[in-house]
């Protein structure tokens, strides 16, 4: 019970005792005496402070009652303390809270690149955020809390010893090896976030979806056009040598560079129409290439965009937190050279982002999985680019203008009934399909049960 709520109910016992029992003559004489004073003067004043006294105890009586009233009860309390619920600290399955704690992550000043197996991403699928330097603290208020620090890396060639450096690296092995367990270990006894962690799968980028990809890449590139002043030059521009900007151009749905997204039908009914008046798709490409903005396109297509704050050519990525000045690449305004000569959108993400690293991406990470096999975020991007321009060619095609040969073929065999030879024929071709469907389908005949006598 709290102190307020024992406060008014000793409040409240005094006011009953001071209604049935009279006060006594030392504290009314104490308080209503003046020296000097005649006696019928005297009692008068008694009788005026007396009630008084009784009035004002009426009033606090009925005060204590209403405020014990009004009071609520410890449980109800707690639910009304405050008016917005706070929200859970172990969503495991969240990927949104995920990127919120990985996000902490992101000052330099307080956190320095680690091994892959306690960088940030581990410690944020368990729960962990940054709150100071090299320290990390249980999102879920637990208590928890570990300061990762591992000594510097030596090396020959700072003229260290071959003995210094290799007990170096062991050092470190070691400590790694325990950071690993205190990522677990390190929360409360009672705390979920020791039991469950994220799934591998939590940082995965939402690109199976070709329209949501698209949708996605749409976005970033409205975004980073609006500051198309502040963009380096596209020659600039460093991108892996399997990237051909020209094709992928070729495969973008014809409402890409239209601020409000188009419906298919819409889309597909421009398109038929340019093939009936013979519009030639060269000179439909060779337009788009020269309204797009090369720089912002190939920026958008591996995955960075405006940062939310606004800074003025300021980038980022949105997985990894990884932000990029773009002013760096720019030559200044007094004439000397930009400070970096190239930008490499792909060396410039963090190791562990998805849109880089195919392990990452996959969310499966198995050793018997080669890294070169697995597709990376820009891979699917370009995969789902592809996928949809399929789709949309077979949507525009009609039936009625494919060749002769490109007809669907039909199972039905016009066989003339007058011509008994071709009628077994056709039988005969009819049969032998089916057994080679049977064949395809693995389709066995059911056998019968042999009765034991």
């Amino acid at each position: 019970m709290s102190y307020a709520v024992e406060t008014k109910k000793r409040k409240f016992h005094r006011v009953l005792e001071s209604l049935t029992k009279p006060p006594s003559t030392p504290v009314a004489s104490k308080s209503a005496v003046i020296p000097g004073t005649p006696t019928a003067a005297r009692e008068r004043t008694s009788l005026e402070n007396s009630s008084k006294k009784a009035r004002l105890d009426l009033n606090e009586l009925s005060f204590a009652r209403n405020s014990l009233l009004s009071t609520p009860r410890p449980s109800s309390r707690a639910s009304t303390a405050s008016t917005t619920p706070s929200r859970p600290s172990f969503v495991p399955w969240d990927r949104e809270r995920f990127l919120e704690r990985l996000e902490t992550f992101r000052r330099v000043d307080r956190w320095a690149p680690k091994p892959a197996a306690i960088s940030e991403v581990e410690w944020a699928k368990r729960g962990w955020i940054c709150n100071d330097v090299a320290r990390v603290v249980c999102v879920g208020g637990c208590g928890g809390s570990v300061v990762v620090k591992l000594p510097d890396e030596l090396d020959e060639l700072d003229g260290f010893d071959a003995d210094k450096v290799q007990e170096r690296k062991e050092v470190r092995a070691r400590l790694v090896d325990e950071y690993v367990g205190q990522m677990v270990k390190g929360h409360g006894e009672n705390c979920p976030w020791r039991n469950k962690g994220c799934d591998a799968t939590i940082h995965r980028l939402p690109l199976s979806n070709p329209d949501t990809a698209i949708t996605g890449l749409r976005t970033r590139y409205f975004n980073l056009v609006k500051m198309a002043d502040q963009l380096p030059e596209y020659s600039t521009i460093q991108a892996p040598e399997s990237f051909d900007i020209d094709s992928i151009i070729e495969t973008l749905p014809a409402d890409f560079e239209s601020k409000e997204k188009l419906q298919d039908d819409v889309a597909a009914e421009e398109t038929s129409q340019d093939a009936e008046t013979g519009q030639d798709s060269e000179q439909i490409t060779s337009s788009r290439e020269s309204s797009i903005n090369k720089t912002a396109f190939v920026l958008a297509f591996f995955g960075w965009d405006s940062v939310p704050d606004g800074t003025a050519g300021l980038t980022g990525c949105s997985v990894c937190f990884r932000r990029l000045g773009l002013w760096m690449y720019k030559p200044k305004t007094n004439g000397d050279l930009a400070l970096y000569d190239s930008l490499d959108v792909v060396t410039e993400h963090m190791e562990y982002c998805p849109w880089v690293n195919g392990t990452a991406q996959s969310g499966t990470g198995r050793a018997s999985e080669k890294p070169e096999h697995l597709r990376c975020g820009w891979e699917l991007l370009s995969q789902a680019l592809k996928v949809r321009h399929r789709r949309q060619i077979r949507s525009t095609v009609s039936v009625s203008s494919r060749a002769p040969s490109e007809a669907p073929s039909t199972d039905t065999i016009s066989v003339d009934d007058s011509n008994p030879e071709a009628k077994k024929a056709s039988d005969r071709e009819w049969w032998a399909k089916l057994r080679r469907m049977r064949q395809v389908l693995n389709v066995k005949s059911p056998r019968k049960k042999t009765v034991s006598q």
